[in-house]
């Protein structure tokens, strides 16, 4: 019996198996491999499903700006003419459309960066599963392991070290599958009614300002010399058409103003998925971590940890 090692060295010996055990486990994968058998592949999951349907929304959406703006272009410069009671009179269509082109190539700009930040993210969220457990955590375990026999060396706490390193790692390895859990709520709750219904009105404007029937002009040839009912059958003609001309432009440019506000719609959607909601919830997880770490209830976990590892 006088052999028995102490309680508190036993106590040492479990603590260092078990930590031992979790950094074996993180840096050979099998960490995650347990972890996918919880809750925490419904999270990687839904974070993996998140990006890739809302990748592939950000290049429906860019596809349809990139095409109303190739058909603005080619409408841009053209010139309806007519000549009503014998006099020319020229409409431009491309001063119509001039207005919203510059949205446009802004709106162009924007989806790419939504799509580049979506890309960035996904990959941000595999390397954070890789580094998260598989290095940082393993390394926190070797740290703790030390602290577990050496607690202090100089100035260095290597158990507190260790803990903190502990938490910093789950928080590594959770913060992007979170920010893609929130975002996507988000869009359920919010945006997805707004999206939907911008999208579908901008195919619709596209097909509106790409309809041939809008540059279609009565090129009939009509005959030089006529009698005075066959000029006056002319001029109505003439008259008739440009009425109808111009209410097909005013159609057009009640169209494009409503483009106008799809445009913001689908601006507002993209920057709030890919910009703003990422950055307050990566914000909001190093907050709540600063407040873990500094909160009573850290101290005394940690304090505890320490007591058990110190007492021979």
């Amino acid at each position: 019996m006088k052999n028995m090692l102490p309680q508190g060295t036993r106590k040492k010996i479990v603590i260092s198996l078990i930590v031992v055990c979790i950094g074996i486990m993180s840096s050979t994968a099998a960490l995650d491999a347990l972890l996918k058998m919880t809750y925490v592949k419904k999270i990687d999951d839904r974070g993996s499903q998140y990006f890739s349907e809302t990748l592939k929304r950000a290049v429906y959406a860019f596809a349809i700006a990139r095409a109303i703006n190739g058909v603005i272009s080619v409408v841009q410069d053209t010139k309806l003419a007519v000549t009503p009671a014998g006099f020319g009179v020229a409409l431009g269509v491309g001063e119509i459309l001039d207005p919203i082109n510059d949205l446009i190539e802004r709106f162009s700009w924007i989806m790419l960066i939504s799509t580049t930040s979506l890309g960035i993210q996904k990959i941000f969220m595999e390397v954070g599963i890789w580094f998260g457990f598989k290095i940082l955590l393993t390394f926190s375990m070797f740290v703790c392991l030390i602290g577990i026999w050496v607690p202090r060396f100089s100035s260095v706490n290597f158990m507190s070290l260790g803990y903190k390193m502990v938490l910093v790692s789950i928080v590594i390895r959770f913060c992007i599958p979170a920010v893609a859990v929130i975002s996507d709520e988000v869009y359920d709750l919010f945006l997805e009614e707004k999206y939907l219904k911008s999208t579908e009105s901008l195919e619709k404007i596209k097909r509106e300002i790409k309809n041939p029937n809008l540059l279609e002009q009565d090129t009939e040839n009509r005959p030089g010399e006529s009698g005075f009912w066959d000029e006056l059958n002319r001029m109505y003609k003439d008259a008739k058409e440009t009425a109808n001309i111009r209410h097909r432009l005013a159609l057009l440019k009640d169209a494009v103003s409503h483009c106008v506000t799809y445009i913001i719609n689908l601006i507002i959607v993209f920057v709030l998925q890919t910009i703003v909601i990422p950055v307050l919830v990566l914000w909001g997880l190093i907050r709540f971590t600063g407040y873990l770490l500094g909160t009573n209830i850290s101290n005394a976990l940690e304090q505890r940890l320490k007591a058990i590892t110190i007492k021979s």
